[in-house]
């Protein structure tokens, strides 16, 4: 008894499929004039300021307070001079200022009665002995007509008279500026020279304040460069503040890519796989030399300070127009072809009716961009092309075109 061979449904359903083609999945082709493509530029970690910390005048160290890698607070006093020589300069003046100012109280307030006083009594009293002298002269004069006394006694008593006048002349001189006063003049004079002696004492003070190294900003020490015991002077540095609080990122970028960068916008940035936020400070307005690119300022926010440090590689992401015609295509979709071309299978209608194959096309890739690439070559918008296994696949091939695609 002659039995039929049973096939299942599922050969029966491969078997249909072979003849009919092998299923690809397909996309079509839509044409693109310009895409946004993504660049990733480097730059270093710095801080926002950093100072090389030197103390104003020469002196000897006595105090240094800060070591390396130590926290510092605005305004924090970090190491102090030697201040002897500049205390007893202090004293001097003082004294030659208070001495200057006493002086000045006492021409402010004008003489004493008492004083007054003593000039009127001194002026009645030269005047009353000047009346006897002149009482005298008078007498000398008849005796000389008379030839009872020589011309030489007349000429003493003479004189004697003129002198008295000229003290009675200076006595009378000296109670006028009594009453009158301490003369303008005298009382400018006094007060330049305690003026003087402020600002004789307020440069001391200067000197004193400038013994003293305060932390110009919040941060931490870098180098200590000198112990006490050392007399330093300006020119030499002792102390290397870095803000490290306060860190920013330095990028160089093209030229090209910078008119499109607004201060005060909001910028990602990455390092070792994190990103942080930094906000755009300031586009340099040079170009650099070596790179041929202008280098952007992005401050970071404060919490990247708690995990980067000055001089870390950092990297941000821009993106670009490019103006570009093509057609995007997966990755997946290429296969290499000859003398540096690719290649990808477009589905075509074959002879028969229905009947769908593969044609090889030639193309050309622009840009990469992640799992796919925009290509140009025998292309044309609508063709659908094959997505995946292309391996498997050959030239003038039949296929199916699975459902979904």
């Amino acid at each position: 008894m002659f039995h039929r061979p049973v096939f299942s449904t599922e050969s029966s359903s491969k078997q249909q499929t072979s003849e009919r083609g092998i299923p690809v999945e397909v996309v079509e082709l839509k044409p693109v004039d310009s895409f946004v493509r993504k660049r990733t530029y480097t730059g270093k970690v710095e801080a926002a300021r950093t100072s090389e910390l030197s103390l104003e005048r020469r002196g000897k160290l006595i105090e240094v307070s800060v070591d390396e890698g130590d926290p510092v607070k605005a305004g924090m006093v970090l190491a102090r001079l030697d201040t002897r020589h500049l205390k007893i300069i202090r004293q001097k003046l003082q004294a030659q200022r208070d001495a200057a100012q006493a002086k000045l109280d006492e021409l402010l307030a004008g003489p004493r009665p008492q004083t007054i006083a003593a000039a009127e009594a001194a002026v009645r009293q030269l005047n009353a002995k000047l009346k006897n002298l002149q009482a005298d002269h008078v007498r000398n004069e008849q005796l000389l007509q008379r030839n009872a006394i020589s011309k030489s006694v007349f000429e003493a008593s003479q004189y004697d008279v003129q002198q008295q006048q000229a003290q009675l002349d200076a006595a009378k001189s000296q109670l006028s500026e009594l009453k009158e006063g301490t003369r303008k003049e005298q009382l400018d004079a006094q007060k330049a020279e305690v003026a003087n002696l402020d600002a004789q004492l307020a440069d001391n003070q200067i000197d004193l304040e400038d013994t003293e190294l305060k932390a110009p900003f919040a941060g931490r020490i870098s180098k200590r460069y000198a112990d006490e015991g050392t007399v330093i002077s300006p020119e030499t540095p002792l102390l290397r503040l870095v803000e490290d609080q306060q860190l920013e990122a330095h990028i160089g970028v093209p030229v090209e890519m910078t008119p499109g960068l607004k201060r005060g916008a909001r910028q990602q940035v990455q390092l070792n796989g994190k990103s942080y936020q930094s906000t755009l400070k300031a586009v340099l307005p040079e170009l650099d030399p070596v790179t041929r690119t202008r280098e952007v300022v992005l401050a970071l926010d404060e919490s990247a300070a708690q995990n980067l440090v000055p001089g870390q590689v950092i990297r941000i992401a821009m993106e670009e127009p490019v103006e570009m015609q093509g057609f995007w295509l997966p990755l997946s979709a290429l296969a290499r072809g000859e003398r540096g071309l690719w290649s990808a299978y477009a589905v075509i209608p074959g002879k028969a009716e229905g009947e769908l194959v593969l044609e090889k096309r030639q193309i050309e890739i622009l840009h990469t961009e992640g799992d796919r690439v925009l290509v140009r070559g025998t292309l044309k918008s609508g063709d659908r092309m094959v997505v995946d296994g292309i391996h498997k696949l050959a030239n003038n091939q039949r296929v199916v075109i699975k459902s979904g695609s």
